[in-house]
């Protein structure tokens, strides 16, 4: 393997890993909060790929959709959930 060197000769030895952040820190801020989003939920879930978080994701939708046809879940009427909402912000504003 060949070792780079600097114009006075001595070995280059810059940090790779410092070199990918400085790379991702140059990305669009939408995609780092993506990859932030994504490295956190690799530490909770504990994934280790994005094929793997990708076939996580299709089982929840699966489950979920398969709860809904069974009748074991129950879509909520969309008026309901924002007045429910409402009701929720209005308490948090009088504490």
């Amino acid at each position: 393997m060949a070792t780079e060197t600097t114009p006075s000769g001595a070995p280059v030895t810059a940090d790779r890993s410092t070199e990918l952040v400085n790379r991702l820190l140059k990305l669009p801020e939408e995609t780092r909060l993506d990859l932030a989003h994504l490295l956190l939920d690799s530490v909770k879930r504990g994934f280790t790929s994005l094929e793997e978080a990708e076939a996580r994701d299709k089982q929840l939708v699966r489950s979920r959709l398969d709860e809904l046809t069974s009748g074991k879940a129950k879509l909520i009427d969309p008026e309901d959930m924002f007045a429910e909402m409402r009701r929720r912000a209005e308490e948090v504003r009088k504490k």
